[in-house]
């Protein structure tokens, strides 16, 4: 991916509701939706994806999670999607929605932390497409700028869309380092937005819009980086294995020490117990008996 290819002239901000029934009667409403041209591409993979949409996901104020993915069991307050289509062989993100290599998708967690004022050129806007349907244009500014710093460390694998009808045709990146938002911007996520028309008479909130984590399904994932933890836990084994090699190897020092000093000692102690002894055979005295 480069830069280059991720500046962006101007653009549209809508609400967009799909709502699809799931297994359990439930709905699904998805979600913010900005249009992106088509001049943005993913330049790394074996066809050229160019840019269709961004959208987000995120919890509410009493949720915490939000985010689709989850690291070790950790999910993050939002997530956001670039979506691009296969432009080398369709059309447009329509025609290849629904075809096995038709889509790629870049996932952004979003964390709490500090002011973001690059994604204040969004959320600024909220306000605006409070209710399905709604669009607004918004100024140009530039994508890339959405992005984490390390764009190197991610995670890779084929998977499906997270919205109706969750086609497996997705060729997912997940950034491994997540960007960073305020509080307040992420709370006018939770509470600005509506899944409702603005003429309904009852208004439903637009919030809790992800997609729980699915089973993998043997889907093998790939790693574009070198885990820390692990290194760590390598770096731990092999010191531990070099510990317990010199502890051991100085046991035995020791023991072959010992054992040559108490040989010394038994052969000394057994040389000076035959000191001062002479063993000598018995003098025969022959005694002269004989008379004048």
């Amino acid at each position: 991916m480069t830069r280059r290819c991720l500046a962006v002239l101007l653009q549209c901000l809508h609400v967009i509701a799909l709502t699809s029934a799931a297994s359990d009667g439930s709905k699904w409403t998805y979600t913010v939706k900005m249009s992106l041209p088509s001049t943005m591409y993913i330049s790394s993979l074996p066809h050229r994806y160019s840019a269709a949409q961004l959208h987000l996901h995120w919890g509410s104020t009493d949720h915490l999670g939000g985010s689709e993915h989850t690291i070790n069991g950790k999910q993050y307050p939002a997530e956001m999607h670039i979506v691009h289509f296969n432009s080398d062989k369709y059309s447009n993100l329509s025609t290849a929605v629904d075809k096995a290599d038709g889509l790629a998708v870049m996932g952004v967690f979003i964390d709490v932390g500090a002011f973001n004022p690059v994604f204040d050129h969004i959320l600024s806007h909220l306000g605006s497409v409070r209710y399905r349907d709604q669009v607004v244009q918004i100024p140009a500014f530039n994508i890339f700028n959405l992005l984490p710093e390390r764009l190197d460390e991610f995670y890779r694998y084929d998977g499906s869309l997270t919205t109706p009808p969750c086609y497996p045709s997705v060729l997912w990146t997940v950034f491994r380092n997540p960007v960073r938002i305020s509080q307040e911007q992420l709370l006018s996520l939770q509470t600005v937005l509506y899944s409702t028309y603005v003429n309904e008479p009852i208004s439903l909130k637009m919030n809790q819009n992800y997609r729980h984590p699915q089973e993998t399904n043997e889907r093998h994932v790939v790693v574009s980086f070198r885990d820390e933890l692990t290194i760590l836990h390598w770096n731990l084994g092999v010191i531990l294995a070099i510990t317990l090699a010199a502890v051991l190897g100085a046991v035995l020092i020791v023991a072959l020490i010992v054992f040559m000093l108490i040989k010394k000692r038994s052969k000394k102690n057994n040389q000076d117990n035959g000191k001062g002894v002479i063993y000598k055979p018995a003098a025969s005295k022959e005694e002269d008996t004989s008379k004048v």
